[in-house]
């Protein structure tokens, strides 16, 4: 079994302008629904290569773009190909094996090499589908805001998933490249502010409702519940205020928190407990408590049909090789993020089969989303080096060099001839459906959390 050769021919031809974008995109690191720069040179890219493009507001509230719809062909069956354009915030870093920090964000989780190598898998596909005539249709949505599970989530509120018929993913990952069998958390993000009334600390403290007692209390109560709730959950959260100066009662604080657990059911219902740990110590202090949710996704759902044709596809392609030069950077970024020598492969390449077990992982991503409408498989490998914390520097490092430009052209091929592969044979995209059909079963619907607060 071999590679497409018209993919094959396209990437011999185009992979230069495909880690020029994802460079491009590396030196303009913008944070969740900030990815006006990225969306603008994703749209010149794929608009290049023939697709029809939709710049747009992925809330669809009129503000500058940061979402990229890009469109091919025409009929059935519609593949979808994720990619992702956000940063994270303080992650700057440049391409060097050391602590080297840049101001702002940085592409931690290697958002950039996604965007660009996603988008070259669809451009390929397209090439190779008109040189031999073949029926279908492609759609390239670059997603905005994955670190906040939140971009996504827009897309499908605002139907900009809908009539896909199967979508495909890549992310860079440590360990050995693989499709997805992780059950990835659902997760709820929320701001929870209290309001009080200033004082004089010293003066007249009796006059004064402090917030930051509020926040504080909350908190205790959070770490009372953290007894009584299922192994799988995780509670955490930031201060966002606190006050201004300590002779001052704070009138205001305000907390961020992240609640997960593996299923959107045991997700809402740890969230309504929260909310009543903040309601009672607002009342404990006599303060006001507010609530604005800032987002909400669904655990992923992984699909064993989908797993096996990736897997099919991907040992088509042929294996990164990393120079010598390559593989003494990784070690140099290795011994400088966790104060060890590896001795293991920092940059495993042969591919996993799957095993058919779904385990558990305590991440989230807005994939989740996508995952309960439209049957979705991920591919997770590369570019993140073995044992090497994510969200991390180290992971700046590699996607802005060429680690990082292996990845993605080595993954985008595995997406372009894994699409190319269910052109040929839809019958296995009915089989998934018939697969997401059952996973549903005994299920709660789908419900975006967005739809009720039109």
């Amino acid at each position: 079994m071999e590679m497409n050769k018209n993919i094959e021919k396209w990437y011999e031809l185009h992979t230069d302008e495909v880690n020029a974008l994802s460079d491009d995109i590396w030196a303009h690191p913008e944070v969740g629904m900030q990815e006006h720069y990225a969306a603008k040179a994703t749209a010149a890219f794929m608009r290049k290569y023939g697709f029809e493009v939709q710049e747009l507001d992925a809330a669809m509230k009129g503000d500058e773009p940061n979402c990229v719809i890009a469109k091919w062909g025409s009929g059935k069956p519609v593949i979808g190909i994720i990619g992702e354009l956000d940063a994270l915030p303080g992650l700057g870093q440049e391409a060097v094996p050391y602590p080297s920090p840049k101001p702002g964000p940085g592409h931690g989780c290697g958002h950039n090499l996604m965007a660009a190598g996603c988008g070259a898998a669809a451009c390929a596909l397209k090439e190779t589908m008109e040189a031999e005539g073949l029926k279908g249709t492609i759609v390239y949505l670059g997603c905005p805001a994955e670190e906040t599970f939140e971009g996504k989530v827009h897309m499908i509120h605002n139907h900009l998933f809908d009539g896909i018929d199967v979508c495909l993913a890549w992310h860079p990952m440590g360990g050995a490249p693989k499709a997805v069998e992780i059950c990835m958390n659902a997760c709820t993000n929320m701001i929870i502010s209290f309001k009080g009334r200033t004082a004089h600390a010293g003066g007249d403290p009796h006059n004064g409702r402090s917030a930051l007692d509020a926040a504080e209390l909350m908190n205790v109560g959070v770490q009372y519940l953290r007894e009584h709730v299922t192994s799988d959950v995780r509670m955490h959260y930031i201060y966002l205020a606190s006050g201004t100066a300590p002779n001052i009662v704070p009138d205001f604080a305000s907390l961020n928190y992240f609640v997960r657990a593996q299923s959107a059911e045991t997700c809402r219902d740890v969230v309504a407990r929260v909310r009543k740990i903040a309601e009672g110590a607002a009342m404990m202090t006599e303060t006001e408590v507010i609530f604005e949710q800032k987002a909400a996704a669904y655990d992923t759902m992984p699909n064993f049909t989908l797993n096996q044709a990736m897997y099919d596809s991907a040992i088509k392609i042929p294996e990164i090789t990393y120079t010598e030069d390559e593989i003494n950077f990784a070690k140099e970024v290795y011994r400088n993020a966790t104060g060890k020598e590896a001795d293991h492969d920092l940059l495993p390449t042969t591919i996993a089969p799957p095993t058919g077990t779904i385990t558990s992982g305590g991440g989230s991503t807005d994939v989740g989303d996508v995952s309960y409408i439209i049957p979705t498989v991920q591919f997770f490998g590369h570019c993140r080096l073995t044992g090497c914390p994510s969200h991390h520097w180290s992971t700046t490092a590699c996607t802005g060099m060429s680690i990082g430009h292996k990845a993605q052209i080595y993954s985008g091929k595995v997406l372009a001839q894994n699409a190319y592969d269910l052109l040929h044979h839809p019958e296995i995209i009915e089989k998934a459906w018939e697969e997401h059909r059952k996973n549903l079963e005994g299920r709660a619907p789908y419900h975006c959390w967005l739809d009720d607060i039109d």
